[in-house]
């Protein structure tokens, strides 16, 4: 049985669970907490951070790595379909995602989520806004009215996904100036694998007692 550590909302950890999802793979999850160090993940991240999927003897503890172990041992061109030109887009667009989406929505999430309201850094969440919107027209340039980046369901999805969904959750605008690619994502969370693998909550700020 393939076991994931995971925090529920954490974006990397929501990819690896739509991978295992849409591959059809059971697994067990350990949850974690935002912060926390949990000694299992110590033992098999060197980083210290979640996700990490334990296969037998096998620790994997980068997201993108473990969506391509996944591919090729249960299901071969599952997450990277296509010829090397389709394989090497959807990898790019998880570069992408990782480098460039994420820190694009970083300050806004934790701007919200750490704080009250009325001590959010406003400039800090309209530079992260506009940042935003910049990554949702390249995005939508790529998609090119297509149902899917790189023809079909992929590790491309896998990626943005989570990064448009804590988008939402978190009140990101602009996804209404770009229409089809709203379209590809009200379409893919109709997918039985967003609803299975939706976080169970987001974090938010609680003022202690």
């Amino acid at each position: 049985m393939i076991t994931l550590y995971h925090c529920t909302d954490c974006p990397l950890c929501w990819k690896v669970r739509l991978g295992l999802d849409e591959l059809g793979i059971d697994y067990s999850i350990v949850n974690t907490r935002f912060g926390e160090k949990h000694p299992d993940v110590v033992r098999y991240n060197p980083k210290c951070s979640v996700p990490v999927l334990i296969d037998g003897e096998t620790a994997i503890w980068e997201s993108n790595a473990t969506l391509e172990y996944l591919d090729e041992k249960f299901s071969p061109g599952g997450l990277f379909p296509g010829g090397p030109e389709q394989r090497v887009k959807a990898r790019l667009l998880l570069s992408y995602s990782d480098t460039v989406v994420g820190p694009a929505l970083r300050e806004l999430v934790f701007e919200k989520r750490s704080k009250p309201e009325d001590q959010w850094d406003k400039q800090k969440i309209d530079q992260s806004e506009d940042a935003w919107r910049v990554c949702l027209r390249q995005l939508s340039i790529w998609l090119d009215g297509k149902d899917y980046f790189c023809g079909s369901f992929s590790a491309a999805e896998c990626a943005l996904i989570p990064r448009l969904g804590i988008a939402e959750a978190y009140g990101a605008s602009g996804i209404d100036e770009f229409p089809l690619l709203k379209r590809w994502f009200c379409d893919l969370k109709q997918r039985p694998s967003y609803q299975e693998t939706h976080p169970e909550n987001f974090i938010r700020y609680h003022a202690s007692p």
